[in-house]
């Protein structure tokens, strides 16, 4: 199976393959959490709002939300994943909404879901 490779439009940047653009946004979210800080502004911040947006409307996920709502900032968050069986805590981020909410966001599952319309077999 090739690599796939993934292009980020907000910054018009390809990465070589699904695993190296995951690699880059899970340290972004890591730095985040680790700092306890919200990302308000900058590239990162641009990036972030491509992928979670080009997820939403590539799943239909959350697309009335975005039409209401802008995306004002990314934090970094703990939570706790299912992976095969067992429960696992797991460093994500949470999209902040002009409203004030919040909502959890792994950029990993974003990632290879854009990886996968922008590299149909």
């Amino acid at each position: 199976m090739a690599a796939k490779t993934v292009t980020i439009e907000s910054k018009d940047y390809v990465f070589n393959t699904l695993k190296e653009a995951q690699k880059y946004y899970d340290t972004i979210v890591k730095e985040l959490y680790d700092a306890k800080l919200t990302l308000t502004t900058g590239q990162d911040l641009e990036d972030l709002k491509w992928i979670y947006t080009t997820y939403c409307n590539h799943t239909n996920y959350n697309v009335d939300r975005l039409k209401e709502f802008d995306i004002v900032g990314f934090k970094g968050i703990s939570t706790v994943r299912q992976n095969g069986g067992q429960y696992i805590p797991t460093k994500c981020c949470a999209v902040i909404f002009s409203d004030g909410t919040e909502e959890e966001f792994f950029t990993d599952k974003a990632i290879k879901e854009i990886a996968i319309k922008q590299n149909p077999r």
